[in-house]
Formats: structure tokens, sequence, C-alpha cells
């Protein structure tokens, strides 16, 4: 009997454990289902998420590049495709005017990256993009016309330029005329040879992209040429001599480009004896190259280009060119030297196109001898208002306050006492700060102590007022912060961003004859820093905060800078491609 009871329990005990089992089972199998729910809901809400953000990114930007036509849109001619006609394009409201852009080149080109190109670190289309695709992307398509041509001539008072299809193919009739009611002047700038005899004819220019396809086949010929069995050992030595005159950063990154192609490739496939020979060049004006960073920048790419080989010429010029020998002149000595030469690149100076020649000539307030002379608003002076021009075409007038320091005096003394009290000066810099950008650039940190700190540096008898001539050493003081801008692309694309946000403005508004009554601010340009590439994988830095920086490590925020600013995702992979296929398989050295 307890057998029996005992073999019960023990079979109620395991069916217990079984039932209790099949329980702990059909639980977890419920749960698995349940999991599995949530997160299929959660990929489909994740899902339906981004769905949905890019259906209404897609219709937002559809939306505002497909504003309906509207027949009193003012007619907005933009003479250009370079830094300042892009950037003023991409921030243009769509559809505030009917834009029409006039320009020889039909792409835009990247030029920071030019002196790669030379050599062929970087393929030309590489740092080019179709002007066309630009515009489609900020306007939308159809909505800017685009004439692959070259402006000829600006008439001012009929408000018409003359354009010419100057291309390989033209029609029947290549001459055309555009009204404008608005013209932007964004036609950059051209060499400047300085009427040095020779140059026009001896020398190569690194402005464009076929100046750059010109110099890499040349480059390549000359070394070529140099490994031919027949030449002598002086003339060898005068084919591989390349001479670079200029000291800036197109010309320190070209010659840092050549010497990397020298040692990197050439070395590797030509005979060592040619190459050793090889020798370059860097004539500069200045005492220093690179003239524009800071002096540790510039004694630090003179370190490098020394280690590297290439010979820095300063306080020299180059008076002729002849087609194998040019003539540089010593400043500090006064004595002239003939240089034998393979090929010399000149990469300094800018001077007008034609066409700002030709509309300087009809505006008798232009008087400046190598840019279009503008205002703060970058309003070309004499053209009442209907031309801008931005770039290296253009330069701003500076409007300077020592100039009308007696009715400045006589605004700033209200009570007329004949001394001006802190508050008054104040009141006055506050009131005329539209009038003079150099204002707000001088008291940029804090403008209550900036004012107290100059007030009391110009107060020289300690009386707490300023007389006439201690208010006249005050202006001098904030009339130092005025400053030609450079020439280059950093200037250019600022210009260009601040002319669309202004024109877009104007375009909103009813009247859009004066810029100062819409209370919109002048133009202020911002200095984010200056790079350059110096040649064995170092590169220099110099900027505001940060202050100067070089090394190898350098050249990696360089590239990655000139990357990310690229105009296309397209334009930015080949880019980052061709660094890669050069670094692994060198430089293509043929001669298309």
């Amino acid at each position: 009997m307890r057998g029996l009871l005992a073999s019960g329990f023990a079979q109620s005990s395991s069916a217990r454990h079984v039932l209790a089992g099949l329980r702990r089972s059909a639980s977890s199998a419920s749960a698995t289902p349940k999991r599995m729910l949530t997160i299929r809901r959660l990929l489909v809400g994740v899902t339906l998420a981004g769905a949905g953000y890019v259906t209404a990114r897609y219709f937002s930007q559809r939306n505002r590049l497909s504003r309906p036509n509207s027949k009193d849109r003012k007619r907005l001619v933009v003479l250009g495709s370079g830094w300042a006609a892009v950037s003023l394009l991409q921030n243009l409201d769509p559809g505030a005017y009917d834009v029409s852009v006039v320009s020889p080149r039909n792409y835009f080109l990247f030029t920071p990256l030019l002196p790669s190109v030379t050599v062929g670190t970087i393929e030309a289309r590489s740092i080019a993009e179709p002007i066309r695709a630009l515009l489609t992307r900020t306007q939308g398509p159809e909505r800017v016309k685009f004439h692959e041509s070259e402006c000829l001539f600006v008439d001012p008072h009929r408000k018409t330029v003359l354009c010419r299809d100057v291309s390989g193919i033209t029609g029947e009739d290549t001459d055309f005329e555009l009204e404008y009611d608005t013209l932007v002047m964004a036609v950059g700038s051209s060499t400047n040879t300085f009427n040095t005899p020779g140059v026009e004819e001896n020398c190569f220019f690194i402005k464009e992209l076929s100046d750059a396809a010109r110099i890499r086949t040349a480059v390549t010929d000359v070394i070529e040429t140099a490994c031919t069995p027949q030449q002598t050992e002086d003339e060898r030595r005068r084919l591989l001599h390349f001479v670079v005159v200029g000291g800036g950063p197109t010309g320190v990154e070209f010659a840092a480009e050549l010497q990397d192609f020298v040692d990197e490739d050439l070395s590797r496939l030509y005979p060592r004896s040619v190459v050793d020979q090889v020798q370059i060049s860097l004539v500069q004006s200045a005492d220093h190259i690179l003239n524009s960073y800071d002096q540790d920048i510039s004694n630090f790419t003179e370190q490098q280009f020394r280690r590297d080989g290439i010979r820095v010429v300063t306080n020299s010029r180059v008076t002729s060119v002849a087609e194998r020998e040019l003539v540089v002149y010593n400043k500090k000595t006064k004595r002239k030297q003939a240089v034998p030469y393979g090929l010399c690149v000149w990469a300094t100076g800018v001077s007008r196109q034609p066409v700002t020649v030709q509309l300087s000539k009809q505006l008798p307030e232009q008087m400046h001898r190598r840019a279009l002379t503008t205002d703060w608003y970058l309003r070309v002076k004499g053209a009442k208002d209907s031309i801008f021009a931005l770039g290296d075409c253009s330069t701003i007038e500076e409007k300077k306050m020592v100039a009308e320091v007696d009715s400045l005096f006589a605004e700033a003394d209200v009570n007329g006492d004949g001394q001006v009290t802190v508050d008054e000066f104040c009141c006055l810099l506050a009131k005329c700060r539209s009038r003079y950008p150099q204002i707000a650039m001088y008291f940029s940190q804090s403008w209550d102590e900036d004012i107290e700190k100059l007030f009391e540096k110009s107060d020289q008898d300690g009386s707490c007022n300023l007389d006439l001539n201690e208010f006249r050493s005050a202006l001098k003081e904030v009339d130092r912060e005025l400053k030609s801008l450079p020439a280059t692309a950093q200037v250019a694309s600022q210009q260009g961003e601040y002319l669309g946000h202004l024109l877009s403005t104007l375009a909103k508004s009813k009247d859009s004859g004066d810029s100062k009554e819409l209370s919109l601010q002048p133009f202020r340009y911002k200095h984010n820093g200056s790079m350059a590439y110096v040649g064995g994988n170092q590169a220099v830095l110099d900027m505001p905060v940060v202050g100067t920086l070089c090394g190898w490590w350098v050249m990696w925020l360089w590239r990655g800078a000139y990357a990310s600013q690229l105009s296309s995702s397209r334009t930015k992979v080949l880019v980052v491609l061709d660094w890669f296929k050069a670094s692994v398989f060198g430089r293509d050295t043929s001669r298309i």
C-alpha cells in the first residue's frame, strides 16, 4: 500500500513538473512572437519616419524651386561662373528674379586645387562642376537661362549687355544682346604681367583649367626632351630648370606639387642622371614668400623648400623673358642676372578683364586702375544702383572717417561747446555704424568697453572731453581697420552669399531702390583662415583663433577642408579617389 502511494505520489509529482515545463514553454513561445512583433513595429515605424522625412524634404525643395512665374519679376543678368557668381545664385531666392547667366566657361572651377592638376595629383574634371547642374540644384530646372558666351560691352545707360559666342563651334549669328534691370559683374580677373616683355609669349599661366592642362603636358615634354641622347649637359641642365614667378599661395603650391612629382614619380620612372639635375626656382618680389600669412608660416615654408631642394629667390623680380632665358633683377644688389630655363610659370598679380575696363571708361566716378570701385553694399559707383560688382573684378571703396572729421565733430558736439563727451562720442559712433563699416570692425568685441578705452586713449589732456585734434586721433585709430580685401575665393564666396541675400530682400520689398532705406547691413568680410600645401606631405594653416599650424597632420586638415568645400558629391568622391589613386599607383606621366 505504501509502495503504491509512493509510486502514485512520484507519478503525480513528475506530472506536475511536466505540466510546469509545458506552461513555461508555452509562456516562452508566446513571448517570442510578442518580441518579434515589437521589433517589426519598430522597423516599420523607423521606415515610415524616414520615408516621411525624405518625402517632406522632396516636396519642400520642389515647392521652393517651383514657385509660379511672375510677369513683374525684374531681369537679373549675372556675368561669370566663378566663386562669386555661384555663391550668389546659391543664396538667391528661386523665382525672385528672371535670371540670365553669361559666361564663356560652362562649369564652376574649384581653383584652390588647380596646382594639383598641373602634375596629375588630381584630374582636371574632378574639380569642374557643370554650371547647369549647379543652377538646377539651386534655382530649379528651367528657372535660370545660361548662355555660354563672353560679354563684350556693357551699356549702363540703356541697361543692356552685348555678348558673343566665342566657343569653337558657332552658328551664323554670334552676337546677341540682353536687357537687364540689375546687373552683377562677377567676371573675375586675368593675370597681371606688369608689362614685362616676353611673358605673354614664353610663360605659362595658372588661372584656368586649360592652363593647368598645358602645364602638365609641358612638364612631361621637357623631361622627355631632356632624356634624348643628343642633348649636351648644359642644354639638359637648362631644360630641367623650372622657374615659378610669384611667392603667393598659387606659386608656392605649384612649386610644392612639382617637387613632389619629381621625388615620388619621376625618380622611379626616369634615369637618375636626369632626375638629379631637376631644379625648381621660385622668384618673389617681397622679402619672403607667403607674405600675406604669419611670419612663422613663411619661415616654415622656406625651410621646407630648402630641405626639398627648391631654390627661393626673394627681393627680386623678373624684368624680361626670352624663349630660353629670363632676366632677374635683385632689388638689394641692383644687379641683373640672365637665368636659363626650360619652363616658366607666371603666378603673380591680377588685372582687369576687357569688359571691366570698358565699363570703367563709361563711368566717370571709376578711378581705380585695377578693379571696379563699389560701396559696402557692393554697388558700382556711378551706376545708379543698377550694377553690382563682386569678386576679383571689384574693390570696396575705403571711406575714411577722418576725411570728414569737421562735419563729424560738429555732428557729435550736440551742445556746441567745442568738446565731445564720451556719451556724445558713443552716440555718434552708433549713428554712423551703417555709414562706416570700420566702426563695427573696430568695436567687434565689447561695444561699451572698447569705446571707453578708445576715448581714454585719445583724451591726451585727461579732461574727459575730446577737442578737435583728439577727436581726429580717435577717428584715425578706427580707420586703421580699413584694409583692401584680397583677391581670394574666400572673399568672392562671402560677397556672393551677401549679395544673394541682399537681392532677395530687395525683390521682396516694394521699393528696391536704396539698401540703406531698407535698413540692410553693409558687407562685412570675416576671415576664416588661410591654408597652403608646401610639399613633402606638409601643409600650413593660419587661422584667427587657432593661430599658425604647420606639419604633416595639417595636410589632412587641408585635404579635409577642401574636400568638404567642393560643390557636389560627385566632385568630392572624384577628388578623394584621385588622392588615393596618386598615393597608391602614382601620377600618370603620359603626355596626352
